[in-house]
């Protein structure tokens, strides 16, 4: 008996054995959108009625926690949109992103849609530079016959053989300007995804990550189709903090916010036999500016870069009495610039609204990083009848996209709108509009109207307002939408501007 016990405890030592030698311990750390915020800002935080102020985020930060999470098991991921956002991106067309990045140690970058906002010329130019992976499988170039970032790479940490495909927004060419992406065009996603399995399996892969730069609801998606396969998808686009890991069909999907205000973490044990993830645990960590992290010689390189542009960044052109937000910020660029252009109606893509303003002194960097992308202003023409249309479809597109969480309402400015707001899917857009009124007159559907807007929202035109029935005929002022935001405010030097109800649902 006492003989049979001793060779049931041998034999369940050695199948423990064996089954621990197969659990490896491998981590990623990760962040996505960060856009261009090199230098830390202010955030606050409300606890027992009381308010407090501290700074989060910047280059130095964010290297100091990484370093402070990385060991020798850590992947480095970074889920795109590093560039546009700051003065300093603009300016050197994403060279100092560039520069930056490097100091991370990253082992793979995916491409996202802002990379290309100073064409993809610029970011050629400014990739030449990474000492990191740069991954984007499903963006192809046409004349090259090849794709712009790679498909996949293959890293291997603690003897664990991962797999990670990279994959850019698959409505990459209506997120930018046309020009940006000309001689690009993006592949069926599912079937490059089909494709890098295939491969990395063939290479007898542990585990398959995907860098995905699509959103939230596109990284669902991925896991339901793919999750026969893919174990991880680390997450951009959708700038959504992702706390816990969310689990789908056994997928783990994450994702850190925006600007660097988050640095995430996952902590992985694999069984390297069966290919899987047996445990894990994950998390965002607030970059809050701590000395004892903070990395100094990241701090320092970013000071450098930004010291030639200061004095002109930190010039002083106006004073803003109420804070700005989107909203508000936004119905006063559109009236702005419709005041300056002398059309009837104006209008602003609210995506275009970049950060918000406290009150008090506007500067120079504030107007750039607020409008950052440097769209220049055009005109057109429409008639009354072919404006309602318009604004028919952007409303009932927007009322079913805030139902997933991507409300993108065209900002207006010279119109009152009056809808039926019951009307949650109707046959005809054009019938949830009860009136529309400019300068206190109904709108007259023979009459021609004068539109004023930024390039990128009229280059996007069928992404905004549906099929309307007409080609615009736009005329470009070449004024830079930035330029023409900084005389307004030089010219209003106060600014109290509280946000107007323009769209009313009567219903």
């Amino acid at each position: 008996m006492k003989r049979y016990i001793v060779t049931l405890l041998v034999l369940f030592s050695f199948v423990y054995s064996y089954a621990q030698e197969n659990i490896r311990e491998i981590n990623i750390v990760h962040w996505n959108d960060f856009h261009a915020r090199n230098v830390a800002y202010k955030t606050t935080k409300k606890k027992d009625g009381e308010t407090t102020e501290y700074y989060i985020g910047g280059t130095g930060s964010m290297l100091g926690y990484l370093n402070k999470y990385r060991n020798k098991n850590t992947l480095v991921m970074h889920g795109g949109d590093d560039f546009q956002g700051s003065p300093i991106s603009s300016i050197t067309r994403g060279k100092s992103q560039i520069e930056l990045m490097n100091l991370y140690g990253i082992d793979a970058f995916v491409v996202g849609n802002h990379e290309f906002d100073y064409g993809y010329q610029a970011l050629d130019s400014a990739l030449s530079d990474a000492n990191f992976d740069v991954l984007s499988g499903n963006v192809y170039r046409i004349s090259d016959k090849r794709t712009f970032g790679k498909s996949y790479v293959v890293k291997e940490k603690n003897g664990v053989k991962v797999g990670i495909i990279g994959v850019s927004p698959i409505d990459l060419q209506t997120l930018t300007l046309p020009k940006n992406v000309e001689g690009l065009s993006v592949l069926n996603t599912d079937s490059v995804i089909t494709a890098c399995i295939g491969e990395l399996k063939a290479q007898k892969c542990n585990l398959i990550v995907l860098l995905s730069h699509c959103g939230i609801e596109e990284d669902k998606y991925f896991a339901e189709n793919f999750h026969k396969d893919i174990d991880v998808i680390i997450g951009g686009h959708s700038h959504t903090p992702i706390f816990k890991p969310q689990v789908v069909d056994g997928v783990l999907i994450c994702q850190a916010g925006s600007y660097g205000k988050y640095i995430g973490k996952i902590d992985m044990k694999v069984d390297v036999v069966k290919d899987t993830v047996v445990e894990y645990f994950g998390f965002l960590k607030e970059t809050k500016m701590d000395p004892a992290i903070y990395d100094k010689t990241a701090g320092d390189k970013v000071d450098a870069m930004i010291a030639a542009i200061e004095p002109e960044m930190k010039k002083v052109i106006g004073t803003l009495e109420t804070p700005w937000k989107k909203d508000n910020c936004g119905q006063w660029t559109a009236d702005a610039l419709r005041t300056m252009f002398k059309t009837d109606v104006a209008f602003m893509n609210s995506g275009s609204i970049r950060k918000d303003l406290p009150k008090g002194d506007i500067t120079v960097g504030d107007i750039w990083e607020i409008n950052p992308f440097g769209n220049s202003i055009v005109t057109f023409k429409v008639k009354g009848s072919t404006l309602k249309k318009m604004m028919a479809n952007n409303i009932t597109k927007a009322m079913k996209d805030a139902t997933l969480n991507d409300y993108d309402m065209i900002i207006i400015s010279g119109m009152r709108i009056k809808i039926d707001g019951s009307q949650k899917n109707p046959k005809n857009p054009e019938d949830i509009i009860v009136s529309i009124k400019l300068d206190g007159k109904n709108l007259d559907p023979e009459k021609t109207y004068s539109v004023c807007t930024n390039s990128y929202t009229a280059s996007q035109a069928k992404k905004y307002f549906g099929d309307f029935g007409v080609e615009l005929d736009v005329v470009d002022t070449n004024v830079i939408d930035r330029d023409a935001l900084m005389d307004a405010v030089r010219q209003q030097k106060v600014i109290n501007s509280v946000y107007e109800k323009r769209v009313v649902d009567e219903k």
